[in-house]
């Protein structure tokens, strides 16, 4: 009797503490696509260090784009589009990269020159197949 509560509660004890490890566990895998800003990127993760919201328009600015993984029953995306536009005239596109899109396509980075852009707030869409996955305002100093 003894020996049988003790096997169940070391049995309840695994289970909580499986279950617990495969929700609290974070494998690194982006779960949605994002826009960051900022100055400096860390070379092991390819990620912004301190991405900003507002940026001085006077430094080199990195934009760094992160792709959600697809699964296999996900169509593979042929294109993204990011589209920077100033808040007031969205119409009007300052800058437009295209990124080609292959299995190993998992993030982009491309810079903006010191004084490329004037001082305001700007839009930042990325699409996937003409599709919006995301908007973000950044606000240039």
């Amino acid at each position: 009797m003894f020996r049988g509560k003790n096997f169940l509660i070391l049995f309840i004890v695994l289970i909580f503490a499986g279950l617990l490890f495969f929700i609290m566990k974070d494998d690194g895998e982006i779960k949605r696509d994002n826009i960051e800003i900022g100055y400096k990127t860390n070379d092991e993760s390819q990620r912004i260090i301190d991405p900003q919201s507002k940026v001085d328009r006077n430094k080199e600015v990195i934009v760094s784009l992160h792709f959600k993984n697809e699964s296999e029953k996900e169509k593979q995306n042929k294109m993204f589009l990011l589209k920077v536009a100033n808040t007031k005239d969205e119409s009007n596109v300052l800058i437009e990269e295209s990124i080609p899109n292959d299995e190993a396509t998992s993030g982009y980075e491309f810079k903006i020159s010191p004084g490329k852009l004037s001082a305001g707030k700007y839009q930042f869409s990325l699409y996937r197949d003409n599709n919006i996955s995301v908007k973000k305002v950044f606000t240039f100093k």
